[in-house]
Formats: C-alpha cells, sequence, structure tokens
C-alpha cells in the first residue's frame, strides 16, 4: 500500500497525484533558490529570518521525503544510494542558512541541478507549447519589441527634452513606458507634454492589445497541448526504456493494468478511439507504419507487444500477416528489445518460431482452450492456476555465489522465496533439482506469496 501511494506521488508522471505534487514542490524549491540567491545578493530584513528559516525547513522536509519515498521504491538500494542523482539531492536537504558560505553556495547549486533533472517533464511539455505556437510567438514578439523601443525612445525625447524633472534618465523613461504599456499606471512618473501624453495613451491601448494576445495564445497552445495528448498525437520519440502496445483489445487492458506495476512508462498504438487513457501514453495511428512506430519510440523500446487486433473487414489470416510484418519492422528497428506477438492461427506461429522474429509468441484462442481442457480434466487445474495468478509474484534475482538450490533456498526462506528456474548462458532449466549447484553469473527465477498477503 505504502509503495503504491509513493509511486503514484513521486514516479507515476500520468497520475493527477503525481502532477499536484511535482508542482508544488516545484514552486517551493524555486522559491528556496531564488530567495537563497537574493539573500547572497541583497540579504532580508531581519524581520523576514524567522520566516525564511521556517520555509527552509518546509523545502528540506519536502526533499527528505522524495528522497526516503524513492529510497522505498529502488529495487536495488545500494545501487539507488550510490547514485550522482542521490547524492545531490542528498546535499539539496541540507537547510540553505549555513554559517559557511560555500556550502550555501554548493546547497543552491545542488538544487538547481535538481530542478533541472527532476521536473524535466515541464520542460517537455513547455518545449512543446512554444514550438506549437511558435510562429504567433515570434510575430507578437517581432512587433512587441519595435513598439517598445520605438516609444521608449520617444519618451526620453520628447519628456527629457522638455524638461520633466521625473525623467532625469533613459531608465526614468523605461520605468514610465514599462508601468504605463501594463496599465498599472502608479502615477509617480508622468509626462508633461501633449506629445507625450498621446504616446501614453497609445501605450496604454497597444500594451493591452499585446500581453491580451500574448496570454491568448499561450492558454491556446496549452489548450491544444492536452487535447493532442488526448487524441493520442503526440510524438514518445523521446522515451527510452518503455514498453509500446501495439493493438486495442480486451487482452490490452488486462496487459496494461498488470505491467504498470513495473514503473515503466507504457505507450499504447492503435487506430481505435481509447474512452480514457489512463496509467498509459496513447498515440493514435496505424501500427503497421514505420513513422507510427517511431513516434512511439519502439527504437528505444525495453519491450514490444503487439496484439492480434481484430478491425472490420479483416480475416484471421490478414490480422496474423499485419501482426507478423509490424514484428518485423519493430525487430529492424530496435534489435535489442523484448518482442511478443499474439497471433490467432498455430500455422503462422509455426513460421515467425522458425524464423525467430519474435521472442515470445502467444497463440490467442489456443492457450484459453488448453486453460479450460485441463480444468476439465482435474478440478484442482484451476484453483492451482488462480492461485498462481491472484497470489504469487515472480521475481529475477542474480545469484553471486557457488551453492547448491536447496543450499540457496534455504539461505532465502525467511523472504518466502522458492526457485523455479536457473537461466544460464541463456538457457533456462526449469524446476532444478535441489543438488544442481548454482554459479555466479546465473540468474535465480523465483516465486513466493504477495507480500501484502505474507503480513496478512
Amino acid at each position: 500500500m505504502l509503495r503504491h501511494i509513493l509511486y503514484e506521488i513521486l514516479e507515476n508522471d500520468r497520475s493527477r497525484t503525481f502532477i499536484l505534487y511535482q508542482s508544488f514542490s516545484f514552486s517551493v524549491l524555486m522559491l528556496s533558490v531564488v530567495l537563497g540567491i537574493y539573500d547572497e545578493l541583497k540579504g532580508f530584513h531581519s524581520e523576514l529570518h524567522p520566516f525564511i528559516s521556517k520555509l527552509e525547513v518546509v523545502v528540506s522536509v519536502v526533499i527528505a521525503f522524495e528522497y526516503s519515498g524513492r529510497f522505498i521504491l529502488a529495487e536495488k538500494k545500494l545501487e539507488y544510494i550510490l547514485n550522482p542523482l542521490s547524492i545531490i539531492d542528498l546535499i539539496a536537504i541540507i537547510p540553505y542558512f549555513q554559517p559557511f558560505r560555500v556550502l550555501r553556495f554548493i546547497v543552491i547549486g545542488a538544487r538547481l541541478l535538481r530542478i533541472a533533472y527532476r521536473y524535466r517533464f515541464f520542460a517537455k511539455a513547455l518545449t512543446f507549447i512554444f514550438r506549437s505556437i511558435s510562429f504567433e510567438f515570434y510575430f507578437l514578439l517581432s512587433f512587441f519589441i519595435f513598439f517598445f523601443l520605438a516609444a521608449l525612445i520617444i519618451m526620453y525625447s520628447l519628456e527629457a527634452g522638455a524638461g520633466n524633472p521625473k525623467v532625469k534618465s533613459l531608465f526614468d523613461a523605461l520605468y514610465l513606458v514599462v508601468i504605463t504599456m501594463t496599465t498599472v499606471g502608479y502615477g509617480d512618473i508622468v509626462p508633461i507634454t501633449w506629445e507625450g501624453r498621446t504616446l501614453a495613451m497609445l501605450l496604454g491601448a497597444g500594451g493591452l492589445f499585446i500581453f491580451s494576445m500574448s496570454i491568448a495564445t499561450i492558454s491556446a497552445g496549452f489548450f491544444n497541448y492536452v487535447q493532442m495528448l488526448k487524441l493520442g498525437m503526440i510524438s514518445f520519440k523521446d522515451m527510452k526504456n518503455h514498453i509500446v502496445i501495439c493493438g486495442w483489445n480486451e487482452t490490452a487492458k488486462v496487459v496494461i493494468e498488470n505491467l504498470s506495476e513495473l514503473g515503466r512508462d507504457i505507450v499504447l498504438v492503435t487506430t481505435q478511439d481509447v474512452p480514457q487513457a489512463g496509467g498509459f501514453y496513447y498515440k493514435k495511428g496505424d501500427f503497421g507504419r514505420e513513422d507510427v512506430l517511431l513516434d512511439a519510440g519502439v527504437d528505444k523500446a525495453y519491450m514490444v507487444i503487439i496484439l492480434a487486433e481484430k478491425l472490420p473487414g479483416f480475416s484471421e489470416d490478414s490480422i496474423d500477416a499485419r501482426t507478423i510484418l509490424t514484428g518485423m519492422q519493430v525487430k529492424d528497428l530496435n534489435k535489442s528489445d523484448i518482442l511478443v506477438l499474439e497471433l490467432l492461427l498455430r500455422e503462422n506461429a509455426k513460421l515467425i518460431k522458425r524464423r525467430r522474429i519474435a521472442d515470445y509468441i502467444i497463440i490467442g484462442g489456443e492457450m484459453l482452450g488448453v486453460i479450460i481442457s485441463k480444468f476439465a480434466q482435474q478440478k484442482f487445474y484451476g484453483d492451482l492456476l488462480n492461485h498462481i495468478v491472484e497470489h504469487m509474484e515472480l521475481e529475477v534475482k542474480d545469484w553471486e555465489e557457488e551453492m547448491s538450490v536447496g543450499e540457496a533456498e534455504r539461505k532465502m526462506e525467511h523472504k518466502g522465496y522458492r526457485i523455479v528456474g536457473v537461466v544460464r548462458d541463456g538457457r533456462v532449466i526449469y524446476f532444478p533439482r535441489t543438488s544442481y549447484v548454482l554459479r555466479k553469473g546465473d540468474k535465480l527465477l523465483l516465486i513466493r506469496e504477495h507480500q501484502k498477503e505474507e503480513k496478512a
């Protein structure tokens, strides 16, 4: 339960909880950095010191919570602790207010680096939004620069030339132009010439137009980004070590539900309209096309699963042909990924097995038929299968010692592990004898009861 909550808050960038918390965390951390830089440059008023000190405690608690949470989620604890990014997090926990100035600079630097890598998804979203509105943005920026510089130069010439006592330098004119354009109008500096007052009226109207258009353009970019995300039109070319699922059906729903526990990003590719993208990213398109596969990032994917997606007008042979051709394209793009194919006909599966295109092949319907027949032969088979699926979990462990399987099981007995297989030199030995000798470099396939059930 705790791990699930921490995953939703700290790692699952598709959940609302993650976005809300990360927005809060980002704001607090940015505030601490800005205030820290200001303190180095100018220094705070003495009355603010208690507030700033309490804020630093809050920042340290937030970073410590994230560090501890990611430590709990990490599979390899020591590797997490020694990771340079984790060390930066640890340094960032230190409160900024220190007697040693060098340490203060180190803390600010660590927090800046933390912002750069922990909140990079904000940068990705903003980059996409900026690219989508770049034409409108450059047009408004060009118009603003022309309007602003022209107004500044003319205002300074008019008011300084007329002897306005409030406009003694170019900075005074700059202040007057900015305050007028933003329609704030403090009134501490005002034009005294009729030309300057006319220009001030034009500045107010022009500033209102420019800033309104800018806000409308940025809002449209945000709205467009959200809509494209919902409609599956976003590219995931920069994603790495994720899972790509090609095809949408009932099998896909179950696969996504179970794979989401791995903590890897999941991209679904299909021509169908998916009601709600929960727990995965959605890329709309024909997964038989190479450009669509590249948009889904299959060339950098950890695993690609191609399902037998049933479409109107397609026979079983046609569906299998589409699946096989897509599998061949995927292997051309990424030879190191794990490729899983779901086929409908046994004859097609035999052909693929001979050519070794896929790592795993599942024949749709056949597996279900075998299971049902086993249920009919032995009533306890169904109970056993349900128990394995619902109450057991499989893990893979790298082995570093030389000992027998029996000795290894006794060593791991307190954790509830049972050895069901040994991977050596690419070959799997299932249910090895207790006398079988394990070597350094072997991988153990382990099975045990769910941790929740052990605690219960």
